[in-house]
């Protein structure tokens, strides 16, 4: 494998001079930072550094079924009908599922259940034994969120039975889409919705605003009903790794401002147990620390131990489950490694198939932690499979730009489940089908990632110079957040700068602490490995990311680095 000191560096294209011409306003670097991002017009620059949640949301109307839905919701209400809400185990599926019982609750449906499949067992969205066990309870309407899309014949079964759907989901659909009485999906076939990018929880808080602004719904204050609700989607949907541009970013970064003041007892708890502290939250605490926790408990037992911890109203509940969820979280993590290091020593350093498909006896919560650490390791997309009676289940991860759901569809002969989207999906095929199925995946990677270079990159944003790293260009950056998928922190270059020092630091002193140029301090976190051959008087061209140390109540521009290279003389 390519070590740290090899990977390929990528320099974004610069900005062409008729567009820094358009805006001779902005600093070049932070112009060059939005060009990055494909934002090209006024509208679009003032909506991405300004977002503002009373105009930059879509009409909810704007999905073609969401009237459908809603008429059904009140028709529910009115007759007083049982309703069940059927949500994915991960952190966006139980999101999801908790926003909407909590407005289904305030909109008048006494008879509101909720029910999330047991990952372990290996069941995902509808399941036929779900349907047969809801007509025996009797239930009217089946509201999903996070799934369903791919449900067809469930829905049907569902309908035949008398039972009525109304699906809320954002993975692909297929040709053929559930009969349900309405299908609220930006990606589903022919719909016109102009942002696609929503998360599960994204989709089931549109509806709920279609609800809200109806005017058959008799709360109140529909505006803090729908406002303190955004703390569980900002959460669902950075855990869910969706794009923090467009909608997202304004529902994230709103998001954001009520969850470090969230009243939830759940989250409140989670948060104390994580560690953190609210009025300090960022989407990277949600993407690292409060996601993997409430992921966790599906992973190791049941998601409705995160679900309850949600929404418990009762703060000793709330405390007992946090804990719960924070040992889970740290059984995940050594079960994770310890497979993970199995799969490594399986594979090899340098693989020879574009696209990685493993097999083995491993818990099914965590592949797909698995995968996205191959993936990580070995640039590549990562399957990863465990046997289970006649079956193998697992899950995929792809490399940013890779659309790994369309190749493995071509392969659908095989499945006996499959859905996703380009970057993760979930897979079922029977056992005995596998060695067949691994040959198709590499020859269908062999030929779909010809022409990729599958060796580790690094994107750069901008080029800079020592003098223009200062405090207005942080501050020009915190316009940026928060921060995520699509808008990850600035990678900066700084070319042919001296290095002055070096030396150890941390408690093993497995970091290094860089004194470069005239002075300037960087921090270089596991370094160990990575500065073998360096020395003070080297010329070394750096990459960092620019942020600020807070220590002893003093704060400092940090520079950390992401990657370096040592200069050759000649």
């Amino acid at each position: 494998m390519a070590s740290g000191l090899d990977k390929i560096w990528e320099i974004l294209p610069p900005a062409p001079e008729d567009f820094k011409n358009k805006f001779p306003e902005i600093q070049p670097v932070i112009l060059q930072l939005l060009y990055n991002r494909g934002l090209r017009t006024q509208k679009q620059i003032d909506e991405f550094l300004l977002p503002d949640y009373s105009q930059d949301l879509h009409d909810p109307f704007l999905f073609r079924d969401m009237k459908k839905a809603v008429d059904r919701i009140f028709q529910a209400v009115e007759n007083k009908q049982k309703v069940i809400i059927c949500g994915d185990y991960d952190a966006d599926g139980i999101t999801s599922t908790a926003v909407l019982w909590i407005i289904c609750k305030k909109l008048g449906l006494e008879d509101a259940t909720t029910y999330i499949p047991d990952r372990l067992n290996g069941s995902y969205g509808l399941t036929g034994k779900m349907i047969e066990d809801f007509i025996k309870r009797k239930i009217d309407l089946i509201i999903t969120c996070d799934c369903g899309i791919t449900s067809v014949d469930e829905v049907e079964l569902a309908k035949q039975s008398g039972i009525e759907v109304i699906i809320t989901d954002h993975h692909r659909s297929t040709e053929k889409i559930p009969k349900a009485v309405a299908v609220i999906n930006p990606n589903s076939r022919g719909e016109k919705y102009p942002f696609k990018h929503l998360a599960g929880v994204g989709v089931a808080f549109k509806m709920i605003q279609a609800l809200l602004s109806d005017s058959r719904c008799r709360l109140e204050n529909k505006e803090a009903a729908e406002k303190w609700l955004l703390d569980l989607v900002a959460l669902g949907t950075v855990a869910d790794c969706m794009p923090l541009l467009g909608e997202n970013r304004t529902l994230v970064k709103y998001g954001l401002l009520v969850l470090n003041k969230t009243a939830n007892f759940g989250i409140r708890s989670l948060v104390e147990k994580s560690g953190l502290e609210l009025g300090t939250l960022s989407a990277e605490h949600l993407a690292y620390q409060l996601g993997p926790r409430i992921n966790a408990a599906s992973r190791i037992k049941h998601a409705d131990e995160a679900l309850k911890m949600i929404l418990t109203e009762d703060k000793t509940e709330a405390d007992k489950l946090a804990g719960v969820l924070n040992s889970f979280n740290s059984e995940r993590q050594r079960l994770v490694e310890s497979v993970f290091q199995e799969i490594k020593t399986e594979i090899g350093e340098e693989p020879k198939e574009k696209i990685l498909v493993v097999l083995g006896n491993w818990p099914k919560g965590i592949l797909g932690l698995i995968a996205s650490k191959l993936v990580e390791q070995y640039f590549r997309p990562a399957v990863v499979l465990t046997r289970r009676d006649d079956e193998v289940v697992g899950s995929g991860r792809s490399i940013l730009g890779f659309d790994l759901y369309r190749v493995l569809d071509g392969l659908s002969k095989y499945f006996i489940a499959f859905g996703g989207h380009a970057g993760a999906l979930g897979l079922t095929l029977k056992e005995a089908d596998f060695p067949d199925f691994k040959k198709e995946v590499a020859r269908a990677g062999k030929e779909a990632m010809k022409e990729w270079d599958l060796a580790p990159k690094i994107k750069v944003d901008a080029l800079v110079q020592m003098r223009e790293v200062n405090w207005s260009l942080y501050e020009e950056l915190k316009k940026f957040e928060p921060f995520g998928r699509s808008n990850f922190l600035p990678n900066f270059l700084i070319k042919n700068i001296r290095l002055n020092e070096m030396s150890p630091v941390g408690q093993n002193g497995q970091h290094c602490r860089l004194i470069v140029g005239e002075g300037k301090k960087m921090i270089y976190f596991s370094a160990n490995s990575k500065v073998g051959g360096l020395k003070p008087g080297d010329k070394i061209d750096v990459i960092f990311q620019l942020g600020v140390n807070q220590w002893n109540g003093q704060q400092e521009l940090q520079m950390k680095v992401v990657d370096l290279k040592k200069l050759q003389k000649y």
